[in-house]
């Protein structure tokens, strides 16, 4: 199984800080994973709906790193 470089982060989901980077690395996760987990976000859950299935493991993981800067609604602050 392949792990993530930093340049394959990048890639993937744009640039992010290096302590991100760093923990996305730490978790072990795959190049597909990491783009399954940016697809959640970037699709608001529409993934799960047509996929039929919710997000578990390193995917969840991954979702919540990335999900961390996202801009909150202002019901949810």
């Amino acid at each position: 199984m392949k792990k993530l470089s930093r340049d394959e982060i990048a890639a993937i989901v744009g640039p992010l800080d290096d302590a991100r980077i760093a923990e996305i690395i730490a978790t072990g996760a795959t190049p597909a994973e990491l783009t399954e987990a940016f697809g959640w976000l970037t699709r608001n859950g529409e993934m799960g709906a047509q996929l039929r299935h919710s997000l578990h493991g390193t995917v969840a993981r991954l979702y919540e790193i990335l999900k961390r800067d996202e801009p909150r609604a202002p019901d949810e602050r």
